[in-house]
């Protein structure tokens, strides 16, 4: 690999940036054909990461040989309840020239990672392409992992399940409110359990609940759901998508589904399923999307059990804290 020089990268930079992204969503497109979407073109590219550096606080780090950018990480600073001060990388924030090496990633991150700690971000989130495993494989290397996966089916490769349950399937209406919420513990009961040890915080149960009592009132979301003895035993919930560089033009989200622990390995999952996808085809759907936490055993043996594949994984790093101050630019550390 060439010496590159590293520096700081700005909307300035917009320009060189949308090349290399565009190369790389090109070399993408070759292996899931479904991103050569609307969304592929240099406009699109350029407000997206125009709007990263105008309405975010972003900090990037661009690689250059000969004054030619080659590659780029850049990240936002976020704070939230759930993660606290964290860095995030969105799917367009990484990209290099497809001639260099993932050692180019590994070094870009090197660099920018330091300028990540300097604002109290020690929790590191990346979302990685996977058409070019050089993404991935590079990521590896820098010790982050895989938390989320990001899948989608293709509706007409979908293969319906055969030997369901025979539960009540319908579609939900607004009466299903409290239904709903009868059923919003599932997903987050499961990943507080083992192996994920998801914290349950309280007040985030509690708005949990209430979003998805909320879903039932939602005109643009389709619910299915499945019944036994006229109660509910599990639902999907199907929402309407705007494409991105990540996600086909003809796609629709599976946002959330469960099925309650009795009535799982019973084919109450299977038969919403086959449900699900017959409906979004007959509406002109081609491709669903979704996406699961890789610890989450139940989600992560169902969901390729029904036909998705990753396109993307959400991995993260998270840095000790300490060094912000157990290191060797701290004087106490000399006078040992």
């Amino acid at each position: 690999m060439k010496i590159c020089e590293y520096r700081l990268i700005d909307i300035g930079d917009v320009p060189a940036m949308v090349g290399l992204l565009a190369c790389r969503q090109n070399l993408e497109s070759k292996v899931f054909p479904f991103l050569k979407n609307s969304c592929l073109n240099t406009k699109y590219i350029t407000d997206l990461l125009e709007n990263i550096f105008v309405n975010s606080k972003a900090i990037g780090i661009g690689a250059f040989s000969n004054d030619e950018l080659v590659g780029y990480i850049l990240g936002k600073v976020k704070i939230d309840n759930g993660r606290g001060r964290h860095i995030w990388v969105p799917y367009e924030g990484v990209a290099i020239r497809k001639d260099q090496p993932s050692e180019l990633i590994r070094n870009l991150y090197a660099t920018v990672s330091l300028w990540w700690l300097e604002e109290g971000c020690f929790s590191h989130y990346a979302l990685i392409p996977l058409g070019n495993q050089v993404y991935y494989e590079a990521f590896l290397q820098l010790s982050f992992f895989i938390q989320q996966v990001h899948g989608i089916l293709n509706i007409e490769d979908y293969k319906p399940f055969k030997n369901v349950s025979d539960p009540d399937i319908r579609i939900a209406n607004k009466k299903d409110s409290e239904a709903m919420g009868r059923m919003s513990n599932i997903i987050c009961s499961y990943q507080n359990s083992a192996p994920v040890f998801e914290p349950a915080l309280p007040e985030v149960v509690v708005k949990i609940k209430e979003g998805y009592k909320k879903i039932a009132e939602d005109d643009e979301a389709m619910i299915i759901i499945a019944e036994k003895d006229m109660k509910e035993i599990g639902f999907q919930v199907y929402e309407p998508i705007t494409s991105d560089l990540m996600t086909p033009d003809d796609g629709i989200e599976l946002s959330i589904a469960g099925t309650y622990p009795s009535q799982m390995r019973s084919g109450v999952g299977k038969k919403l399923m086959n449900e699900g996808s017959r409906i979004m085809e007959e509406k002109g759907y081609n491709n669903i999307i979704i996406d699961w936490r890789i610890a989450n055993l139940a989600s992560s043996t169902f969901w390729p059990k029904c036909g998705f594949s990753p396109i993307a994984y959400r991995m993260v790093r998270f840095i000790d804290s300490n060094f912000a101050w157990a290191n060797f630019n701290n004087p106490s550390i000399k006078k040992l």
